[in-house]
Parts: structure tokens; sequence; C-alpha cells
């Protein structure tokens, strides 16, 4: 008993002769041809197809390349696609230009605009007095003693503007000032120096994790850099005692805190 063996559905077309084309009355094509499928199984297949003619204006080289003949197996065949076997696409025309970087221009230019578009701004607002900086780098902080709010010193700033002076003026420069004490006259007897500080840290951890237990404090102020706003990793913490100050220091010089060794020194160095 002998089977024949098929090599591939290519060959096996090679056995049968050409497609059956009948031109039917309403102008349509019936092609008929014989396939061998998967299983080795001759099968008929019969395809209906409209030829429509289409007019187009193409380049010379073109049109002399579509009546070029063919060769090899299909050297017999009419010239261009044979149309039971190709199916043919959308035109796709090339269009060569320089424009393309003007495009690619705009189209970078609006991608960015959305980009800005979905940024949301954050105003920094100083508690003090309600400038556009950080607290820390306020320059009325020690004068108005790290309490007042941004109200307060807008209202001030109002006040000095109806007065006719067109500035600003601190309080404790103005006249009949009393109570209220200049940097170089305040006392640092009862202010720490906290270093060693993990990036995060802020005045409100410092005030409610670390010292709240030692006391009221006066003020708590974090170190950052001027540009970028950030820690540098330094602050400085006022009592209202220097015995509070003391047991802070002495509580809390060395330990650890957020993965860091804290370090606490006096800001004024004492006399000895």
């Amino acid at each position: 008993m002998s089977s024949a063996v098929i090599g591939s559905w290519a060959d096996a077309n090679d056995e049968f002769s050409a497609p059956d084309i009948t031109t039917n009355p309403d102008g349509t094509k019936t092609v008929i041809t014989f396939r061998t499928n998967q299983d080795g199984k001759r099968v008929k297949v019969t395809q209906r197809i409209r030829e429509i003619k289409v007019q187009e204006r193409v380049h010379p080289l073109i049109a002399q390349r579509k009546n070029w003949h063919k060769y090899g197996k299909e050297r017999n065949s009419a010239p261009g696609p044979d149309t039971s076997t190709t199916q043919l696409g959308e035109k796709v025309e090339l269009k060569l230009g320089l424009s393309w970087k003007q495009v690619e221009k705009e189209e970078e230019e609006t991608k960015a605009q959305n980009r800005s578009d979905n940024i949301v701004i954050q105003k920094i607002t100083c508690r003090f007095c309600g400038g556009d900086h950080y607290t820390a780098k306020c320059p009325y902080k020690e004068t108005l003693g790290g309490t007042a709010s941004a109200d307060t010193a807008a209202a001030e700033s109002a006040a000095a503007e109806a007065n006719g002076t067109g500035k600003y003026v601190p309080r404790h420069m103005r006249a009949g000032a009393e109570g209220i004490l200049s940097k170089e006259a305040r006392d640092d007897a009862m202010t720490l120096k906290v270093s060693q500080l993990n990036s995060f840290v802020d005045e409100d951890m410092l005030r409610d994790e670390l010292f709240a237990r030692f006391g009221p404090l006066q003020r708590v102020t974090v170190v950052r850099n001027r540009e970028t706003g950030d820690s540098r990793g330094l602050a400085y913490v006022s009592f209202y005692s220097e015995e509070a100050a003391e047991k802070a220091l002495n509580a809390l010089n060395g330990k650890g805190y957020h993965s860091l060794i804290l370090h606490l020194e006096w800001s004024k160095k004492k006399k000895t």
C-alpha cells in the first residue's frame, strides 16, 4: 500500500489546471479553481468577481512598470495583479516635503502646553507676614516673634500704606514700641540647636513628636535651602525656660530619630 505525500499546499496546486473563468450577464465573472486543503483533500473554490475600471493619472514610469511582462511560472499571465489571488488595497500616496519639521514642532508645543495646563501651582505663603516665601526665611520672623498671623501682618502693611510711608516698618522700629526685642537684643540662652535631622522632618514633627513633653515652646525653625526649600538637617528650638531646654538636651542628645542620631547643643555658648 502506498500513499502520496504532499510536500506543501503550493506544490499541490501545481497539479491542477488554470482557473475556469466565466463571464456572467450582469458583468461579473465567476472563477472556479481547485485546491488541496490541509487534510490533503481536493476542494473546489468558486469566486464571483466584479471588475471596476478606474481611470487615474500616474507617473509615466509607474504606468510603464504595470505593463511589464511577468516571469517564472506566471510568464504566460496577463500584466498586472491576478484578481483571483490578489486583493488590491487602498492607494496610499507618498508626499515628500520639508513641512514635517514644522508639524513636529507644533505637536511638541501642543504637548508642552497641555502639560503646563495640568500642573497645579502651589503658592508659598509665609505664616508670619503672608509673603510669597517660606516661613523659615521670613525677614520679619524675629520681630514678629513667630506668633503673628498673616492677617495681622497684612493689616499692619495696609496701615503703613495708609500713613503714607509706602513700606512696611517692623514693630520694634516704630515710635513708642516696647517689649519687642530685636534679633540682637533677644536672649538665645533658652534655644537649642538640633542637627542631623532627616530631610523630611518639619517644624510640626519636632514640636509634636520630640519636644512637646518638655514644656511649651516659643518657636521651632527648620533651616532650609533658600532656592529649593529643602531641609538642611538643622533646626532651632526655643523654650520658655532654660531648665526645660536643658532637660530636653540631656534626654534627646545622641538618641535616634527617623534613622539618624540627633545632636543637640546650645544655640548660644554658655559662660564658664
